[in-house]
């Protein structure tokens, strides 16, 4: 009897440690604050995985990188990821005097800095591609894989015409039939909604800009307090009010990839950015079908897989 004891116990002890070590195995990411060099913001900055450094650059402006997790959490076994919050952003408290594209671009070139890195590869979605871009035209020297999610066309003549187009396709995607479907099949087509049931209809809604398979709206992050919108105009109002990377890119001597669903606000399939880089050899347009500004949420296998061979570039 005692053996069998001692038997169990060592049986329960291998199960539990076990259990232990798959749930540390799953996740294991370390957390620290960078001071930016006009001391206005302690950057928050997150890190997991192993393998060669990539920095992630979520979007916004105003946005935070959590939403982003879903995207590139799968890499931790190839790659050691950074994802950051940048100036303003909900971990990264700073004054919006303080805010500008300007020092988003100085607190990226000073991450990598802190990083000890030559040349960084970037994955950036959404704003986050203009900020990689605009960073890449004033740090050529610095930058090696440039992965751009839900991008930006790279040509802009009129800002304010091109955000009005862009925030036009977001509507015409929340004008969906599917919109409806869902908040009735939610029971939220009611008059009176209790306050879970207003945050459940706002969810659906805000995932209907962004999502192709609007079904999975649960799995869309983000928004309401992860969104600070005094952070996002701040650093907007100091945007040109036109842009040409195309040069920019043309002559970096590393791959450039972009990935855009086909239903994608910013610029669905690509198309923009595809006409405009027909003739530059080193940057490669994507479409994912059937997928929105967050492809990853809408076609999980394809977009990884694309992810992965975009890295896998630069490891030649």
């Amino acid at each position: 009897m005692k053996n069998l004891k001692q038997v169990l116990f060592i049986l329960l002890y291998i199960l539990l440690t076990t259990n232990i070590s798959a749930q540390i195995k799953e996740f294991h990411s370390e957390e620290w604050y960078l001071l930016t060099n006009d001391r206005a913001a302690q950057l928050y900055v997150l890190e997991f995985g192993k393998g060669d450094t990539v920095v992630v650059l979520h979007g916004g402006f105003g946005a935070e990188h959590s939403y982003l997790l879903g995207a590139v959490k799968f890499l931790e076994e190839k790659f050691h990821i950074i994802m950051y919050d940048q100036r303003g952003s909900l971990r990264s408290p700073c004054p919006d005097s303080m805010i500008s594209l300007q020092k988003h671009i100085e607190d990226l070139e000073q991450l990598r800095k802190e990083l000890n890195l030559q040349r960084m590869t970037i994955i950036a979605h959404s704003m986050g591609t203009f900020l990689a871009m605009q960073y890449l035209k004033h740090y050529p020297s610095n930058v090696k894989g440039l992965i751009l999610l839900g991008a930006l066309p790279v040509l802009v003549s009129n800002l304010d015409s091109t955000m009005k187009a862009i925030m036009l396709k977001a509507k015409s995607l929340g004008d969906r039939p599917e919109v409806q479907n869902e908040l009735t099949k939610a029971g939220l087509d009611k008059d009176s909604l209790s306050a879970k049931e207003r945050t459940l209809a706002w969810r659906i809604r805000f995932a209907s800009t962004n999502l192709f398979h609007l079904e999975r709206w649960r799995l869309m992050l983000g928004g309401m307090v992860f969104y600070n919108s005094r952070a996002g105009a701040a650093a907007s109002q100091t945007m040109p009010k036109s842009w040409d990377f195309r040069e920019t890119l043309a002559r970096h001597p590393f791959p450039v990839t972009i990935i855009n669903g086909d239903v994608d606000y910013c610029d669905p399939s690509g198309e923009i950015n595809r006409s405009l880089l027909t003739n530059t050899d080193n940057v490669e347009v994507i479409t994912i079908n059937k997928a929105g500004h967050c492809a990853w949420i809408d076609d999980p296998d394809n977009f990884q897989k694309l992810l992965i061979q975009s890295l896998d570039k630069y490891r030649k």
